[in-house]
């Protein structure tokens, strides 16, 4: 029998109600912490109902303990819950080439156990949030249930079945709950998770609520905007939908002891095994081999270079996409019997791997598995042929090795066209970087302090989309860092123009920077990105 401990609140109105949320992108993504807040404030108007969020994107638990700022809220004593909210695929994802697999619950059981003593230390209760299965794979959501519900039995916890609940609604053709990226929340997901701990957390039926809610729009790590803004707005009959599909689960809950006993659902995953092959000669294998491999979504494939050096091999990879080559610290290579084993960091991605690569006919293929939180599988492949998925990759290195050295000659705008209509034409077709490859490139660097590095990007975003209000609005925060206000003043005053004449959405937010600029008042530039995808 598992037990799931409710606590209804049947008090004074007058009462407080303190929840403190501890997740990641899947909890601040429309501000849920808000939501929640906003329909217990609209059902009991006399509550003080203060949350606080502490996220970032693709936090686990381990993350959030090892970074200290949330076991320090915790230990402040002030909250009467503590929502914990474990990364998407439960802390410890297996990636075989590009899908993605839950893996154990070791790491999500041991850092839960960690925050619930702290937690029950403090005088507050445990609450966690269950999450929901992706949209293509919605079989994946028993994984999730089993593990929600099994932790909170051990640890005799509070349980929001937002999964469950989700379970039930995903099918109905006219609510989409899901964001276009098919993992996070739409903004009816995210009032489903708020409906869903309003019913947990004050045993009420959230029923006749409204589906229009205003509050704070929470950054990525939790900090609230300065301004009260409109954050959902459902229509009467959708949100009546999911406030019911939320109270059902909930008090079915309530009612059965047993209600969250879930069998533990087998792998839906098999490691792949590398063929074993010929025994391998360094005589044999030296010189370029080019290759393509499922490593990164963006690569049109990988040149491996193998030298003798006093009779050992000496191994360097590249990976190309069209915008860089990433060249990988090879630290070790060893040839053992039929296979060449290669010790790779990935500075890029911090990311350790071993590569066990056999040669068959005169080929040669391997297997790349990486260690740390998200175990990673990958087939590499080569041959001697350049050659690759109909592109030459001896080209495409020449290419970069020019697009560098004229990078360091002249601007990186004018370099990077120049580079980028030579590519164009290597492939045969006109071809031009996204645009959101390119913004999410420029706020890499400026995350890295590559302030000067990031304005290049924006800048090349607006010649190649100077029809976008996005870019130049990019572009005018970058300037705005290095203080460049006035060269910033102009763009925005471009980008309002253009928002005006192409109906920009956020047309508001444009105009109140470039009103703050010509006020000389300072303009708030740590806007909430994009959420990553779940690691």
């Amino acid at each position: 029998m598992i037990v799931v401990a409710f606590s209804c609140s049947h008090s004074n109105n007058t009462d407080a109600i303190r929840i403190l949320f501890i997740g990641n992108s899947y909890t601040y993504f429309n501000s849920s912490p808000e939501l929640l807040k906003a329909l217990i404030q609209e059902k009991h108007p006399e509550k003080v109902v203060e949350t606080k969020l502490i996220s970032d994107g693709g936090m686990t638990l381990a993350h959030h303990w090892k970074d200290n700022r949330a076991l320090e809220a915790i230990q402040s004593g002030k909250w009467d819950y503590v929502v914990l909210q474990e990364q998407s695929k439960l802390g410890m994802a297996v990636m075989i080439d590009k899908d993605i697999f839950f893996g154990q619950t070791n790491k999500f059981f041991e850092y839960a156990r960690k925050f619930d003593a702290e937690v029950k230390k403090a005088g507050s209760k445990t609450v966690f949030m269950m999450t929901w299965s992706v949209k293509d794979r919605p079989n994946e959501q028993a994984i999730l249930s089993h593990a929600y519900a099994s932790i909170a039995k051990e640890l005799d916890a509070i349980v929001a079945p937002v999964g469950l609940v989700w379970d039930n609604v995903r099918s109905n053709p006219n609510i989409n709950l899901y964001a276009n990226d098919g993992n996070h929340p739409s903004t009816a997901g995210s009032y489903l998770i708020a409906s869903t701990l309003y019913g947990t957390l004050l045993g009420e039926n959230p029923i006749g609520l409204s589906g229009t809610l205003t509050g704070h729009r929470l950054s990525n790590s939790g900090e609230p905007s300065s301004n009260q803004e409109q954050l959902v707005d459902l229509n009467t009959e959708d949100a009546q939908l999911i406030q019911n599909a939320s109270w059902k689960v909930v008090n079915a809950m309530q009612k059965a002891d047993d209600y969250l006993n879930f069998e533990k659902p087998d792998p839906t995953y098999t490691i792949p095994v590398l063929a074993k092959g010929e025994k391998i000669e360094l005589a044999n294998i030296t010189g370029r081999w080019f290759g393509t491999s499922t490593y990164g979504s963006d690569y049109l494939g990988q040149i491996m270079k193998i030298e003798n050096m006093d009779g050992k091999p000496k191994v360097s990879l590249s990976f190309y996409s069209p915008h860089a080559q990433d060249c990988m610290n090879i630290t070790d290579a060893v040839i053992e019997e039929n296979e060449l084993i290669l010790t790779q960091y990935d500075s890029l991605r911090n990311l350790n791997s071993t590569i066990r690569i056999s040669l068959n006919k005169g080929e040669m293929n391997g297997i790349l598995e990486s260690t740390g939180v998200l175990k990673m599988y990958k087939h590499l492949n080569f041959s001697k042929e350049s050659m690759q998925n109909e592109i030459d990759l001896s080209a495409v290195n020449v290419l970069m090795q020019s697009f560098e050295s004229n990078t360091l000659k002249e601007s990186y705008v004018k370099a990077a066209i120049k580079h980028y209509e030579q590519y164009s034409q290597l492939i045969g077709e006109n071809y031009k970087p996204e645009e959101f490859y390119l913004n999410a490139e420029g706020y890499n660097l400026l995350r890295e302090d590559k302030v000067n590095d990031a304005l290049g990007i924006f800048e090349l975003a607006m010649i190649y989309y100077p029809q976008s209000v996005n870019t130049y609005d990019s572009y005018a925060e970058a300037l705005i860092m290095t203080g460049r206000k006035n060269e910033a003043l102009a763009i925005y005053e471009k980008a309002y123009e253009l928002a005006k004449k192409t109906g920009y959405k956020n047309i508001n937010y444009i105009k109140a920077n470039l009103n703050k600029l010509r006020n000389n008042m300072a303009v708030d530039i740590n806007r909430e990105l994009p959420p990553p995808p779940p690691q």
